[in-house]
């Protein structure tokens, strides 16, 4: 009888260990800033970090560590690994988890460049495709562990095919732009220079009015669909923004503020060959083109 009752208390004893909870505290940080009103599961739980990024939740006492995982897609945790955090002995201890934005996580660009390598690398007939592959592979793989599911993976190639596609059509219009800018100048300081002396001068400069007419006519027209592109692929909220300021400044402070009036200057200047000007008209003509 005492034998049964010795191990009735042992059970006893180990159902209220396994009943009984503590406190498990941590903050939510992200690029060491706070995530704050953000709600993640401890071991399958609800908690919520407030608006200090700070959460508190109750837990086994006899956990040795706990899984942290966002509630949404927003986010994943990059530290602890694989949001196994362990659980301090000592628990007024707050443990730090670091968590990253979801397709800003490392793996996800490593993905989409070794992507855009794999395109390269089979249009060249390279032979470390098959290298390539087996990291696409390993990359998903571990993508899928923290995550990312296979509708992820392909918005993820879509993006990448997009940026493939657009990046050197935009560059090219802004060098083309900017080059032929600066070929446009350079022509025009050799009229102000040779054409008061030779109206053949003139005749050298139309041919680079021209290309950069129609890199100007290039980018203004594709200017807006540059921009959605750029929303649509590169997954950056600040970028179009940031491209349409470019945009503008090669469109308009520079084209029609700077290099449009240009053209009035050199009607100006074919004036000042015209028979019927008067010669101290044409002097006074001169001297007013030459000082714009």
């Amino acid at each position: 009888m005492k034998a049964i009752i010795c191990i009735l208390s042992l059970c006893m004893a180990g159902f209220c260990s396994y009943g009984q909870t503590v406190a498990f505290k941590g903050l939510l940080l992200s690029n060491g800033a706070l995530v704050k009103d953000y709600s993640i599961t401890v071991d399958g739980k609800p908690a919520f970090a407030d608006g200090f990024g700070a959460f508190t939740t109750a837990i086994s006492s006899s956990a040795s560590q706990v899984k942290i995982v966002p509630s949404d897609k927003r986010y994943i945790v990059v530290y602890p690994t694989d949001g196994w955090v362990p659980v301090p002995k000592d628990p007024s201890l707050t443990i730090q988890i670091i968590l990253e934005g979801f397709q800003s996580n490392g793996q996800i660009k490593s993905y989409m460049t070794s992507l855009s390598q794999l395109k390269e690398a089979a249009k060249k007939g390279q032979s470390e495709t098959k290298t390539l592959q087996k990291r696409i592979d390993s990359l998903a793989a571990n993508l899928k562990k923290l995550g990312y599911t296979n509708d992820d993976l392909r918005a993820a190639r879509e993006r990448q095919d997009g940026i493939d596609l657009f990046y050197p059509e935009i560059s090219s219009a802004l060098q083309d732009y900017i080059l032929q800018t600066q070929g446009l100048m350079i022509a025009f300081k050799f009229i102000g220079v040779y054409a008061f002396v030779n109206v053949n001068a003139l005749t050298q400069y139309a041919p680079t009015q021209s290309a950069f007419n129609q890199a100007y006519q290039k980018l203004y027209v594709n200017y807006p669909t540059y921009t959605k592109k750029i929303g649509d692929y590169w997954n950056d909220p600040s970028l179009p923004k940031e491209f349409e300021g470019i945009a503008d400044t090669l469109i308009n402070v520079i084209g029609k503020n700077k290099i449009t009036p240009l053209n009035d200057l050199k009607n100006q200047i074919n004036q000042y060959f015209q028979t019927q000007i008067s010669k101290d008209d044409k002097e006074k003509l001169k001297m007013d083109i030459q000082k714009k």
